[in-house]
């Protein structure tokens, strides 16, 4: 790379080079034989032992030395040993005879960049001195990055200490640098500061049957985490690699695990929506940050794992392990979905949870049968709403991330929607079968608010329907019942024979079907919250 750009007439930085041998002749052929600038590298020392090696290297500190293996008293070995010992940052190519093969294995053991065979091919040496180039710009521009945090610091301690402590609690910095971090800044952390990390999100099976929610549930139960933690705490806010909700709390008060908890419950009963958090002991120090982190981690798989519930199995429906073969409870959840018999549903998934096989991953399976099964009947009875297709996508692209016991639970919340859906499908299918029922009853209604006994069974005996029937079929087509209908007519037409001023309130009393003008003033008052005289006073011309 680098010849490639001196070739092209762009000076790049040259890196200090030390050459290493015993043999004066050999010496003098690596020092004038080659181009070492054309590589990127300036000899600013050489040596001809190990002795000599080890002072010039202190000296002038070089990137890159390049060293025989083998020399009498202090080898190449040697001095990578005791530089390195001694913490200087240089690269070591070293170069080996065939003899000395088993050498410069061992040097590539000690952290040796590359070693060379000799005679040296002039190919071998360019590519590997220009990979050592590479290598030593890249840690160099590393060094600088590092050495900008004390700028970053001066300039947004707080952002910049975040990002820090978020690489640090996810393994991708060391404690060495977090703790230079810290002591750069200062004042920021005490002698009695514990941490205290919060993992809060909403349960995944919910993303699973209400995905259109999830996202707005998620952003509420952030605000409403955030806004008490940031009044009363020293706190860092990060998504973990999971893209869970994480606060790492600065405090020297043990009690605030208890508060912490008491806020969480608050938000539990506040939301509409199901909430898994988990909140870490108290710890110490900067180790202590990690260690809260990963331990409200583990809490929080094990509360995800548990999740929230809605299939409640009660201790007196235990004797269903006496009820019904192992291989049935499938066709039990599809009859009760054909159904639309939500009470059957529930019994036959405890059916089904009483006799499922041991293996988890059998149970997992199962229950991916049992939502192929319910979706195939759906669609080729009422068929699928986008909704409900969404909800089945859903759980088959989340089936990896969810236990045995999260799976039924999520299986029954949508099973339990479709059922919903079909009632509603079959209320729609029903409205609009009986609607020339629903138009002569309304006729005949209205031919008979005068009369006193109109009701719900003279009603219906009139359409040729069931009492109870025509009553279901009435309030789903009006969404309230017929007796309140009723009313809200008679209420209605008094309100325009008012309007109209030359009729009596004794004749309206009639016409309404309501005689007893007591009672009608009453109704009246309730309906429109004056009495028939003064709303009577506001048509007078």
């Amino acid at each position: 790379m680098y010849l490639r750009l001196y070739q092209m007439g762009i000076i790049m930085k040259l890196l200090k080079l030390v050459i290493v041998d015993d043999e004066p002749i050999l010496l003098q052929g690596l020092l004038h034989t080659y181009d070492w600038e054309s590589m990127g590298f300036e000899v600013v020392g050489s040596a001809s032992s190990g002795e000599q090696a080890l002072e010039v290297i202190r000296e002038v500190k070089p990137d890159v030395v390049l060293t025989d293996i083998r020399m009498k008293q202090i080898t190449g070995l040697m001095v990578i040993e005791e530089i390195q010992k001694e913490g200087l940052e240089c690269l070591f190519v070293v170069l080996s005879a065939y003899r000395d093969f088993e050498y410069a294995k061992q040097a590539c053991d000690l952290g040796a960049f590359a070693y060379l065979l000799k005679p040296i091919e002039d190919d071998k040496l360019q590519e590997t001195m220009e990979s050592a180039y590479q290598k030593c710009m890249e840690r160099q521009k590393a060094d600088e990055k590092y050495e900008s945090w004390e700028k970053l610091l001066v300039s947004d301690s707080t952002s910049f200490l975040q990002v820090v402590v978020q690489k640090y609690v996810q393994n991708r910095l060391e404690y060495d640098k977090v703790k230079e971090v810290f002591d750069a800044i200062g004042n920021i952390l005490l002698e009695n500061d514990r941490f205290i990390t919060v993992c809060a999100d909403i349960d995944i099976a919910y993303k699973i049957t209400n995905s259109l929610d999830y996202e707005a549930s998620r952003l509420k139960l952030l605000n409403l985490l955030e806004e008490p933690v940031k009044e009363r705490y020293f706190y860092w806010k990060m998504e973990n690699q999971e893209g869970n909700y994480i606060f790492i709390i600065k405090t020297q008060d043990n009690a605030v695990v208890r508060e912490l908890k008491h806020l969480l419950e608050d938000i539990k009963q506040k939301g509409t929506s199901p909430v898994i958090a988990a909140i870490s002991k108290p710890y110490k120090g900067i180790e202590g940050i990690k260690r809260s982190y990963e331990e409200a981690q583990k809490l929080f798989g094990i509360a995800g794992a548990a999740g929230a519930s809605a299939l409640a199995v009660s201790e007196e429906l235990e004797d269903y392990t006496d009820k019904g073969s192992s291989g049935d409870g499938d066709i039990l959840i599809v009859n009760a979905v054909r159904k639309n018999n939500a009470k059957e549903l529930k019994d036959a998934f405890i059916h089904m949870i009483y006799h499922l096989p041991k293996d988890e991953e059998l149970q997992c399976k199962y229950f991916h049968k049992v939502m192929l099964n319910v979706e195939l009947m759906v669609k080729d009875s009422y068929g699928m709403t986008d909704e409900l297709k969404e909800k089945f996508q859903n759980y088959y692209s989340n089936m990896q991330n969810l236990n045995a016991a999260r799976a039924v639970d999520v299986c029954y919340k949508i099973i339990g929607n479709v059922i919903e859906e079909r009632q509603k499908c079959a209320e729609k299918d029903e409205t609009k079968y009986f609607k020339e029922y629903i138009q002569a009853a309304v006729a005949y209604i209205d031919e008979h608010l005068d009369d006193e006994e109109l009701s719900i069974v003279s009603v219906a005996t009139h359409v040729y329907l069931n009492p109870v029937y025509f009553g279901r079929v009435f309030k789903n087509t009006f969404h309230m019942t017929f007796k309140k209908y009723i009313l809200q007519q008679r209420m209605e037409k008094a309100k325009r024979l008012l309007e109209e001023g030359d009729v009596s309130i004794g004749n309206i009393c009639e016409q309404v079907g309501i005689n007893n003008p007591s009672y009608f003033s009453h109704l009246f008052k309730q309906y429109t919250g004056k009495l028939p005289s003064e709303y009577k006073k506001e048509y007078e011309v």
